[in-house]
């Protein structure tokens, strides 16, 4: 019978990728000898990254001020966008080749712009003269992470342990990415390294979370979430997985109600409000739904998102009432709504003449409320 499209990936069941597995660029960041501290705080690295460098997106390549001949300026500049204070003797030698301190530096600086390709070409200058360097390997492993080379950063993540054996972060990492590789008992094992090494990592508590998500475990995975709650109280994206943890396990009015606390503490991201409205379809509160929807895309996928959930219980007039109104919303061609709209007209068509005519005079339009 085909299957109806939502306007939402697999991964809005879960936002812990995107949102908890970021802390350690400020952590990285820190002293060597300051590792606990960093282990603490090591969360920021890929809120920054999946955040702070996604919103940006890829920063626009400066075009060179310089001639080829002219590089020793070039330098000058590089250090300038970076933050680096000129050389203070004077006379300048602009021969002098940075430090990996002002590489890392460097490395930062094109990070925070999201030029991904030139921070590791930095961070990997710092590792040629300092392989022992644990925060430039780290943020070069997450780097890895984000850019789909699951492989080369649990490398790099797991080559920090040569270093320092108890670096919690690290294990984590790997954890983060066998997740990527479709590896979950490996990655189980590894958040729970990290929390022998750190009992109050409570990201490695969400990510095995989503482990046990993803083996349909869901009671085990909402005790997780509410250990890390425990750690960390009123985390967003601790509660919008908890409440796919309960949508999973068909516990809609906790489902709605974690959502809602999460939208409530500051959640901003749209798939909780998207989820929120997963959650209402689910007891009937099509209207609510709705503006769930709304607040987490546009109206047009809102309406065909609302369809769907129609379609599923059978509505059929008024799923095809939704899909209308997706594409009369959306500027331009909308195919999902329009194959939804097909879809749902079949259905109809295949009822008793008495029963379509009864539910298209019962079910006139979308959602009443709107």
């Amino acid at each position: 019978m085909g299957v109806p499209y939502h306007d939402r990936k697999e991964q809005d069941f879960s936002t812990a990728n995107m949102i908890v597995g970021s802390i350690a660029l400020q952590a990285v960041n820190a002293t060597f000898q300051m590792r606990y501290t960093m282990m603490k705080a090591s969360l920021l690295v890929s809120v920054f990254i999946l955040i702070n460098l996604g919103a940006v997106g890829c920063a626009q390549k400066e075009q060179s001020m310089f001639t080829l001949q002219d590089e020793h300026y070039q330098q000058i500049l590089e250090r300038q966008k970076a933050g680096i204070p000129p050389e203070s003797q004077a006379p300048v030698d602009l021969t002098q080749v940075m430090n990996s301190d002002e590489f890392e530096q460097l490395g930062d600086a094109h990070l925070q712009q999201g030029d991904f390709q030139t921070a590791k070409i930095q961070y990997e200058k710092v590792l040629e003269a300092s392989p022992e360097q644990i925060p430039a390997r780290y943020k070069l492993a997450v780097i890895y992470l984000e850019k789909g080379s699951p492989q080369n950063a649990y490398d790099q993540f797991h080559q920090i342990l040569d270093y320092d054996l108890n670096f919690a972060p690290a294990y984590e990492g790997m954890g983060r990415a066998l997740l990527k590789m479709e590896k979950d008992q490996e990655a189980e094992q590894e958040f729970q390294a990290a929390l022998l090494y750190d009992p109050e990592m409570w990201t490695s508590e969400n990510y095995l979370g989503i482990v046990a998500d993803r083996r349909h475990d869901h009671k085990e995975a909402i005790h997780l979430y509410e250990v890390a709650l425990q750690k960390r109280a009123d985390d967003p994206s601790i509660l919008n997985n908890l409440g796919m943890a309960y949508y999973l396990d068909a516990q809609y009015e906790e489902a709605v109600r974690t959502f809602q606390r999460a939208i409530q503490v500051g959640g901003s991201n749209d798939k909780i409000s998207n989820n929120l409205g997963l959650a209402l379809t689910k007891l009937g509160h099509f209207d609510l739904a709705y503006e769930a929807y709304a607040r987490g895309m546009d109206s047009a996928k809102a309406y065909n998102n609302l369809g769907v959930a129609f379609l599923e219980v059978g509505k059929f007039a008024r799923a095809s009432r939704c899909f209308e109104k997706a594409l009369e919303t959306q500027p331009t061609f909308y195919a999902k709504a329009k194959e939804n709209l097909n879809l749902s007209n079949r259905m109809l068509a295949k009822l008793p003449m008495v029963q379509q005519q009864t539910l298209i005079r019962r079910d006139p339009v979308c959602v009443g409320a709107i």
